[in-house]
């Protein structure tokens, strides 16, 4: 599938390392504490498109920071941005044949799989990360309040993950512990400000009328989630 030019081009418009660098306040917020500490660490972005994560470590100080994606397109793009480490191949065969690493990010990736081959994928980055790391990964919140347009909105979606859906892949696949975390709005400026206290008073009304149906108010309620597994 051409995803960049039948879907991201279209979403994004033009990419150029100054528009990746307007997100780099969000990956910091969501990431930056997730990250590994010692920026000699090897950090792997599985589905990496055209590495704007990957020029985002590289850019923070990690100097081992590597991305691999199945899209000519995407890779290509990130190429003639001059990103470096970025790789062409199949994310299943490329961790098969790859060493161990410290960090494996998968940002808006495991979605794209069935549930048997998220399965398969998660054992496999078990296997591939070095004991006691950890990967990251964000996919679409089945919780959300806006979800669908999120889930819905990318036609080769294959599935959707809550908080309580998430750890059981990942409990099985040989990870300790999961942890969750929302994606909120971040407040950079006057306007994002505001954004973000009408999100909270929307997502308090939200688990007003949870409680009252389930008696039970607590999940994440942002469309997508940060998933962290515990090795």
């Amino acid at each position: 599938m051409n995803y960049l030019s039948t879907h991201n081009q279209h979403l994004y418009g033009h990419v150029t390392l100054v528009s990746i660098r307007k997100s780099f306040s969000g990956w910091v917020y969501y990431y930056a504490n997730l990250l590994p500490v010692s920026r000699q660490a090897t950090v792997l972005d599985i589905g990496c498109g055209n590495g704007a994560f990957v020029y985002f470590l590289q850019q923070s100080g990690y100097q081992v920071a590597c991305g691999v994606d199945v899209s000519a397109e995407k890779i290509a793009q990130g190429r003639k941005l001059w990103i470096q480490n970025l790789e062409l191949f199949d994310v299943m065969s490329y961790l098969e044949k790859s060493v161990p690493v410290d960090c494996i990010v998968a940002c808006d990736v495991l979605e794209h799989f069935t549930k048997q081959e998220a399965f398969d994928l998660l054992r496999l980055i078990s296997k591939k990360l070095i004991p006691g790391r950890t990967p990251i990964m964000q996919v679409p919140n089945a919780e959300g309040l806006f979800y669908s347009s999120i889930f819905f909105g990318d036609y080769p979606h294959e599935a959707s993950y809550t908080q309580s859906s998430a750890r059981q892949p990942f409990l099985n696949c040989g990870f300790t512990a999961v942890q969750c975390f929302p994606t909120d709005p971040v407040a950079h400026g006057l306007v994002s400000s505001v954004r973000w206290l009408l999100w909270k008073i929307k997502v308090l009304n939200f688990r007003f009328w949870k409680m009252v149906e389930t008696g039970n108010s607590k999940g994440i309620s942002t469309s997508a989630i940060v998933i962290l597994g515990v090795k």
